[in-house]
């Protein structure tokens, strides 16, 4: 009877955790709940995964075969996947979706407001995504991503599309506390050769924030090959991006209106830029005081008051 008692309450307990699971996977977007389950997926689901994240802008436009067709899964997985996801079908996935127009595509985004941009919104958003970000960021992985950048022999900068504004950013700050920062592709070359250059002695600091384009997957995995270390800045929708990094930062970016905010990621950029020059300390302050003494003999070239041959 004892045994018969304990086997019952476990199974209570076992039952009350699943629906726990999915009550919060239920209360996730599905980049959300993609990024939380990817490790667990088969190859086959990794490929659908891929493939929903990238049509996710606009799944009106897709039937679940169509998807299926481009992913090379059969029917049955993917149908098998939504549930995994805790959708009851495709259909429940393409209504949450809609509902939920958080997938940075400005037309998608216009077309569906239902009302006008209001200010007060718009910094109340980027308010609370800096709050999630304080809140959710772990501890262990932002130290680990300042002891990424601090022990990088040389760092590489990239980001495509909307994200390539905060590669140069990032750039900018890092460069003044941290020789051999390179914003990449360097003018005039390509990818190729600039990756042809790392080793194991070089770190790649990526912006992957949607919409992503496929390549940055090719050039993560590229890097990886060179035994070059990775650090993504990115939002809750990578998934396949993540796994090719070594450490992997997550920032809330949803907008309130057309487009989406990059408050918190630029935020992160500048405490990842001070905590770097903190922990490098000594040599981070004599190359401020270098180029604090370079502005000033530099002044009056860039303001146009030299007089040539004085």
């Amino acid at each position: 009877m004892k045994e018969n008692f304990h086997e019952m309450e476990k199974m209570k307990k076992e039952s009350a955790s699943s629906r726990d699971e999915r009550s919060d996977m239920a209360s996730g977007g599905v980049d959300a709940r993609i990024a939380a389950l990817f490790d667990d997926l088969t190859e086959s689901e990794k490929r659908l995964a891929e493939v929903v994240l990238e049509a996710a802008g606009d799944l009106s436009a897709f039937t679940a075969g169509e998807l299926a067709a481009r992913a090379e899964v059969s029917a049955a997985t993917a149908a098998r996947f939504f549930r995994r996801l805790g959708y009851e079908s495709y259909g429940d996935l393409r209504r949450s979706v809609r509902d939920a127009r958080t997938w940075g595509s400005p037309l998608y985004e216009l077309s569906a407001a239902e009302q006008p941009a209001d200010f007060a919104r718009h910094i109340a958003q980027d308010v609370e995504n800096l709050q999630r970000l304080a809140v959710e960021l772990p501890p262990t992985a932002l130290a680990a991503a300042v002891d990424i950048l601090v022990s990088a022999g040389r760092l590489h900068v990239i980001g495509f599309r909307n994200s390539a504004a905060l590669a140069a950013y990032a750039r900018g700050l890092l460069a003044h506390v941290k020789p051999d920062v390179r914003l990449l592709p360097l003018a005039g070359q390509t990818l190729a050769e600039d990756i042809a250059d790392l080793g194991g002695d070089d770190v790649l600091l990526v912006f992957g924030f949607r919409r992503r384009p496929p390549m940055l997957r090719d050039v993560m995995a590229a890097v990886r090959d060179t035994g070059a270390r990775i650090l993504l800045v990115t939002d809750a929708s990578a998934a396949r991006t993540a796994h090719l990094a070594h450490v992997t930062l997550r920032c809330p970016n949803k907008g309130d209106s057309l487009f989406d905010s990059y408050v918190a990621p630029m935020s992160l950029i500048s405490h990842l830029a001070s905590a770097t020059g903190a922990a490098l300390g000594k040599s981070a302050e004599s190359r401020l005081a270098t180029i604090e003494d370079l502005h000033r003999r530099l002044e009056p070239f860039l303001s146009g008051r030299h007089t040539p041959g004085r």
